[in-house]
């Protein structure tokens, strides 16, 4: 495999076809000066306004404080950290973005409401609003006196959001769009004044999207009850012959499908932000509690079993944060190779988005799938008080399960992710076909073959990796081989090779984190080399499951063993590092690095 120059910007997809280089990419260890005060006065802002109160957000009560709540934060500006300055933001790059939202996600059930505003509520106007429309909303938008909901889903459509059947008609005189529908599972319905309405114009076959006042007809379903998020207003959302001003039609018709999938893989990143603040909260929890309680004469943080935990819990978490700081300072660096390139602002935005749509599902799924575990293993530590509907993990419990549900399953983001990768291939913004091509001359001629221990600090990872990579190009290469077309089909084979790549981009940029930063601790080291036995055991077991399904019965086998060799990894003593790794971080009582 080549290198990668730092020069250019690596394109969405290639890391799986290319070397990195650890220089390129960004981590949390290089915030600015002015990211870390985003992230102080947020947290100053969580310490002093919603921790005191954070019960209520466990009941509907927090329904009615989100409003106001909101109000606070556009009074500090938290609302515009990524709005241009003209329309009453900062004007802040992905990076800080993400920086923040990592911070302002720690707030319970509050985070909803946060999270629709400022992203669902934003991205829309700033991306696909002409000047008008920008002008009207966007300043209301910063400062939260006009608080958004954003109407996608329906009861007959859920993942198929272009299933939709809400309708909108011209009214006699054209000066008016008649709109009728249902929409569910919205947030912040309760309190918005605006919602982005998704539907289909007279006999479009796509949707559209339009800007709707609540002032105009709205009505609203009572508040849902739901597992977990109680705090977090969730209704039905009718419109019943609402007229809406032709103006009102946000950015194109028939494109609204456009803007949905747009402001969604923003939404995935950002899932994957929040999903790490709460697991982080959740390890603390389960480390406090684990340095407190005793058993058996000892605390239970001295058990070997409850090490393991908190070792897989944190090391999970640090592939986590790595990924996402990763993919937002590539998105950051596409936009800024647009721009010298003469791009629009907002096209560039908008592409520099998409480009890296397929490492966005990868952080969503990942990311949720983490969450939910360090969740549910500091429940476990947290024993029978864990299960009390009292304790704060419990709280937590019920919230984080949606996170596997909304901005498109995990299942649809799973089959997204491999298919993103084959359509940049079949229209050539990727070598794949040649690359995989390559790797099955390689592999007859022996040429490809497993890592070997070696001495040389992160030798053994890196070759691990460049091996790995080909290995998955080699196990997608045979199911594309078997299925041609009809790959799109093959959703359980599409899905095991999500579960390939996805390992493989979290554990790079986790070693290339540890690369960049080795001068300042051994942790980083330790924590990637257990990485690097976990990616290893699930392609391991994803290979099998593909291959299995794309060979015939006598070449299955001996297509598994071929590829499966070059998982193999040399002896280590995973016990007695985890325990290392673990009795880190039960010093630190938190998830703390350095």
């Amino acid at each position: 495999m080549t290198t990668i120059s730092t020069k250019k910007t690596i394109k969405g997809g290639e890391f799986l076809l290319e070397e990195s280089i650890y220089n390129a990419v960004f981590t949390p260890e290089e915030y600015s000066e002015e990211q870390l005060m985003f992230r102080s006065s947020m947290r100053d802002f969580l310490n002093k306004e919603i921790e005191p109160i954070k019960e209520k957000f466990d009941s509907k009560e927090g329904t009615l404080l989100a409003p106001q709540l909101l109000e606070k934060m556009g009074e500090l500006g938290f609302h515009g950290i990524g709005v241009p300055e003209n329309y009453g933001g900062l004007n802040c790059d992905i990076k800080t973005e993400m920086a923040f939202g990592e911070i302002a996600s720690d707030s319970f059930a509050f985070s909803q409401s946060i999270g629709v505003h400022t992203g669902l509520g934003v991205y829309p106007v700033l991306l696909y609003g002409n000047d008008t429309q920008k002008e009207k909303y966007l300043n209301d938008i910063v400062t939260a006196k006009i608080k958004c909901s954003y109407c996608l889903t329906e009861p007959s459509a859920g993942s198929d959001a272009n299933a939709g059947k809400s309708k909108a008609i011209y009214s006699n005189d054209k000066k008016h769009f008649i709109l009728n529908g249902q929409k569910m599972w919205i947030t912040n319905s309760g309190f918005a004044d605006v919602f982005f309405v998704f539907c289909k114009i007279e006999d479009d076959k796509n949707l559209s999207c339009l800007i709707v006042h609540k002032e105009w007809g709205v009505k609203l379903g009572s508040e849902e009850n739901k597992l977990g998020i109680h705090g977090s207003s969730t209704r039905q959302v009718f419109f019943e012959n609402i007229k809406v001003p032709v103006e009102n039609l946000l950015g194109e018709r028939n494109k609204g499908f456009k803007i949905a999938m747009n402001a969604l893989n923003a939404g995935r990143i950002k899932i994957g932000v929040a999903n790490t603040a709460i697991g982080k909260r959740a390890l603390k929890l389960g480390i406090n509690y684990a340095n407190e309680r005793e058993q058996f004469g000892s605390k239970i943080s001295e058990f070997g079993a409850i090490k393991e935990k908190i070792c897989t819990m944190a090391t999970r978490l640090y592939g986590l944060e790595s990924s996402w700081n990763r993919v937002a300072h590539q998105i950051d660096e596409s936009y800024d190779e647009m721009m010298e390139d003469g791009e629009n602002q907002i096209e560039a935005k908008i592409k520099s988005v998409a480009e890296y749509a397929m490492e966005c599902a990868i952080i969503k799924v990942y990311g949720s799938e983490t969450e939910s575990y360090v969740v549910d293993e500091s429940l476990q530590i947290h024993g029978g008080m864990g299960f009390s509907a009292e304790s704060e993990i419990s709280v937590h419990y019920r919230n984080v399960r949606g996170n596997r549900i909304y901005e498109g399953t995990n299942e649809i983001n799973r089959i997204l992710i491999p298919t993103m990768l084959f359509r940049k291939g079949m229209k050539g913004e990727l070598p794949l076909m040649e690359k995989t091509m390559a790797l099955f001359n390689d592999l007859m001629s022996g040429v490809l073959s497993s890592s070997k221990q070696s001495d040389v600090p992160f030798e053994t990872e890196n070759n691990f990796l460049s091996v790995a990579k080909k290995a998955t190009l080699l196990v997608a290469g045979i199911a594309v081989q078997q299925f041609q077309q009809d790959i799109k089909n093959e959703q359980e084979v599409l899905m095991h090779l999500s579960d390939m790549i996805t390992p493989i981009y979290i554990f790079e940029s986790a070693l290339l984190r540890a690369q960049k930063h080795q001068a300042k601790s051994e942790l980083y080291k330790q924590i990637t080399t257990i990485l690097m036995y976990e990616t290893s055991e699930q392609l391991s077991n994803h290979a099998k499951e593909v291959i299995f399904a794309s060979s015939k019965e006598n070449q299955a086998l001996p297509n598994f063993k071929s590829i499966n060799r070059l998982f193999q990894l040399p002896f280590c003593n995973l016990k007695e590092m985890r325990r290392k790794v673990a009795n880190h971080f039960i010093e630190k009582n938190q998830y703390q690095l350095i």
